[in-house]
């Protein structure tokens, strides 16, 4: 179906490394970015910034202990800057990513 096609499509974009701006991708795609959030949105369950965002932050957890800074895992995992890596880190995560990386993580809580 071509609704599938289309969330697909944006799954994947939306989660390579170098991802393309949100502008650019509906333009590629020929949809509007209000249909392709709505898409999104019921089907992931995400808008199309809140999937970019997890898979910002899953791409930084996996390369984060092999890269040799903070700022520069930032740059390699499309982080504007170290700063919005550690804002993602605290909201996601509970904790900045250097006490993430170091095992203090947060107390475990009730959902």
């Amino acid at each position: 179906d071509d609704r599938d096609g289309l969330v697909g499509a944006a799954a994947t974009a939306l989660s390579d490394r170098g991802r393309e701006r949100l502008s650019d991708l509906t333009r590629r795609m020929g949809v509007s970015e209000r249909h392709l959030r709505d898409l999104l949105t019921e089907d992931a369950g995400l808008t199309p910034k809140a999937f970019a965002r997890i898979a910002r932050l899953r791409d930084a957890l996996a390369h984060g202990g092999r890269s040799p800074g903070l700022a520069q895992l930032a740059a390699a995992t499309g982080y504007y800057d170290q700063s919005h890596m550690t804002a993602d880190f605290r909201s996601m995560m509970g904790v900045p990513p250097g006490a993430f990386f170091a095992g203090r993580l947060p107390d475990l809580q009730r959902c």
